[in-house]
């Protein structure tokens, strides 16, 4: 009996070590190492797509900046094929350039003796020729500037190809305030003093300021002759023949020697009215 007792405490032990070995999980350590190597795995694969991704980006990036560059040289070319086009028509002879044949009016010569640039010039700036009250309405949305002063002066400068006067002198006169000292701004100012003459009714007053401008502003800008001899028959225009004369005795006396054109017409302007 004394033997069974203790026998008796050792059975409920045993049955509660059974228990729990019963309960503990079985863990495959094979198992365990195979997930373990899949997880880096995945991880080593998403780091490389992450590499591919950034280096896609970096890729875009650049593309995106040779374009912008491409995109800045397109538009510089574009407004320097305007400002060579502007420096013909001054300097070619046109019809414009011209305003002698009548002391009261933009003369414009005959397409058979004028050169292409003189054409061209005499097309955009026939204000003889325009349509009256065809400029007089503006569409403001024509005429806004976007901050951008090569684009700017191109706009501005369309409206004159395109003859809507009143518009380029809008636009311009924008311009000149937007860009004081900017680089186009010379050209900007000998168009208003241009368009102030196209225009119906004329403003003489307003081509003289803006010619003068120019004259004072940028005295050494290659506008200068050009809108010299255009003040001198602007003066003519206004009854000031004294004014008219020196201002084109001037011009022959400073660029006599030079080959400018605005020489070769001051002097037939002075042949012809005085």
């Amino acid at each position: 009996m004394q033997f069974l007792k203790p026998l008796s405490l050792l059975l409920p032990a045993a049955c509660l070590s059974a228990q729990l070995w019963a309960q503990a999980p079985v863990v495959d350590v094979g198992s365990a190492r195979s997930d373990a190597q899949s997880n880096r795995g995945m991880e080593g694969e998403m780091y490389q797509q992450l590499q591919l991704l950034r280096q896609e980006v970096m890729a875009l990036r650049g593309t995106v900046e040779e374009q912008g560059h491409q995109l800045r040289q397109l538009k510089q070319q574009s407004l320097d094929r305007y400002i060579d086009i502007d420096r013909r028509l001054t300097a070619g002879g046109s019809s414009s350039d011209a305003m002698t044949d009548s002391p009261d009016s933009l003369a414009v010569g005959s397409p058979s003796e004028a050169s292409p640039a003189a054409s061209a010039e005499g097309a955009v700036l026939a204000g003889s020729t325009s349509t009256p009250g065809a400029t007089n309405e503006t569409s403001p949305s024509s005429v806004v500037l976007d901050g951008d002063e090569s684009s700017d002066y191109v706009k501005a400068y369309d409206l004159v190809k395109s003859a809507s006067y009143d518009e380029a002198i809008i636009a311009f006169t924008s311009y000149v305030e937007k860009y004081p000292t900017g680089r186009y701004t010379p050209n900007a100012w000998y168009w208003l003093g241009e368009l102030y003459v196209a225009i119906k009714p004329q403003n003489l007053p307003a081509s003289t300021q803006a010619f003068q401008q120019l004259l004072t502003d940028y005295p050494d800008h290659g506008k200068v002759p050009a809108a010299m001899y255009k003040l001198g028959t602007v003066y003519f225009l206004n009854g000031d023949k004294q004014k008219s004369q020196e201002m084109l005795t001037h011009v022959i006396d400073r660029y006599g020697n030079t080959g400018n054109s605005a020489v070769n017409k001051s002097r037939e302007f002075l042949r012809k009215n005085f």
